[in-house]
């Protein structure tokens, strides 16, 4: 686990309420140089005065408007699969302000969920998917996430691979990837100690042919070595620039730290993907980007390359939360020039030309070191598609994606776009 000092632990009754689940916790508090004698102790009644006495009301503002990046606090919790609570009642008794998505996920609301997008949304091109989600919350700080202040660390792994993770394989088969905690959280900074990743990577191991995918800006990998993973684990790594990785993403591992850790990965017989992700166009990017490109090159071979430029939100936002003083100057000015006429609809924020710019220079600094290496565009509109698309010789019906549920390693096209059966209903 990383090292972290979080201004308050909580276990939650139900996380100790079977061993297991006990034992993890237990296990995780060692590591973080703690007992369970010596933290807080609170029961599901007790959540609404929790979020009162530790100010917890602004838990999922983006942590750019939070002032400077510190660890948050941690609840230990499990997830319900059927008869979690409903929301709104306890909601009504929390501080004003206080956010449903932090309250769902105290009450236990978690685990399977439906990526619903495809590759004719409004808002981007993507694939639906089954995914799933155990963890609320992350210590990498990045300004432009909603997961700071409070981590909600969900114990119950062995129940949720028996009662989601193994129904779900076998009812999605035509699922060869299947992508954990990349909502609101990143499975490494709390391993091997939370132990999911080596709980999922030997149950994948024994299906036919499908794969857990970790999706990390962590260097913390290197736990993977010990675990029988047999090639069915993916890993995907988001690497930005320097200065964004240092100021954008306090926490976080820098992108020569990122790219070492996909070295020892792929010399353990791991799969390794990487995406620009998210690429903020900072003063100096051309050189930042040139190095780190450069660098990811001269230490590994990636089954691909993912381009996704900072996105899901508006010029407001993006002040509320980033420095714009860290911008380019000609594309804070495209930024400031595009604010009054962005589609509300779009998950875009910088205007298309900006966006058109930085993908032609990174598409061919990625071409001087591998001619062949699939190059992909990530949740872009049909309109850059048009554009971009026939430079990647791939389309939004048959691209391949690092985190894409039909990717298995070695995919170069898709001959059929499939979606979860509660899609096909």
């Amino acid at each position: 686990m990383y090292t972290m000092s979080p201004p308050s632990i909580v276990v939650l009754d139900r996380a100790l309420a079977e061993p297991r689940s006990a034992a993890r916790v237990e296990r995780m508090l060692g590591a973080l140089g703690t007992s369970l004698d010596r933290v807080e102790r609170a029961a599901d009644a007790d959540i609404p005065e929790l979020i009162q006495a530790k100010g917890w009301q602004d838990a999922r503002r983006k942590q750019g408007c939070l002032g400077p990046h510190a660890d948050p606090s941690l609840v230990f919790s499990t997830m319900r699969f059927e008869d979690a609570p409903e929301v709104k009642p306890v909601l009504a008794q929390c501080p004003p302000g206080t956010s449903e998505w932090l309250v769902r996920n105290l009450l236990g609301h978690g685990g399977r969920t439906v990526a619903r997008e495809n590759f004719s949304s409004k808002r981007g091109v993507c694939r639906a998917r089954v995914q799933f989600d155990t963890i609320f919350g992350c210590p990498h700080g990045c300004q432009y996430c909603p997961g700071g202040k409070v981590s909600i660390v969900n114990t119950n792994l062995e129940e949720f691979l028996t009662r989601q993770v193994i129904p779900a394989a076998e009812a999605e088969p035509w699922q060869k990837v299947f992508m954990y905690n990349s909502a609101l959280s990143d499975t490494p900074c709390f391993e091997p100690e939370y132990g999911l990743s080596k709980l999922l990577a030997e149950y994948y191991a024994t299906t036919p042919d499908q794969h857990y995918l970790i999706h990390t800006k962590s260097a913390n990998l290197d736990f993977l070595r010990e675990v029988d993973h047999r090639g069915r684990t993916i890993v995907l790594w988001s690497v930005t620039s320097p200065t964004a990785a240092r100021l954008i993403e306090p926490g976080s591992a820098l992108p020569e730290e990122r790219i070492e850790a996909a070295r020892r990965c792929q010399e353990a017989g791991i799969p390794i993907r990487f995406k620009l992700k998210p690429i903020v166009p900072v003063k100096g990017w051309r050189d930042q980007y040139r190095q780190v490109i450069e660098h990811m090159f001269a230490r590994t071979r990636p089954e691909s390359v993912g381009l996704f430029m900072l996105a899901w939100m508006d010029f407001a936002e993006f002040k509320s939360c980033i420095d714009t003083g860290l911008l380019d100057p000609p594309f804070l000015q495209a930024l400031e020039e595009s604010a009054p006429n962005r589609d509300p609809n779009s998950a875009q924020l910088f205007p298309h030309a900006a966006r058109v710019e930085l993908y032609r220079f990174l598409i061919a600094e990625i071409r001087r070191h591998d001619r062949n290496v699939p190059v992909f565009l990530c949740t872009e509109t049909n309109e850059m598609w048009r554009e971009i698309g026939p430079e990647l010789g791939m389309t939004p019906g048959n691209y391949i994606c690092a985190c894409g549920p039909q990717c298995l390693p070695g995919t170069t096209r898709i001959d059929r776009v499939l979606e979860p059966m509660e899609m096909r209903k």
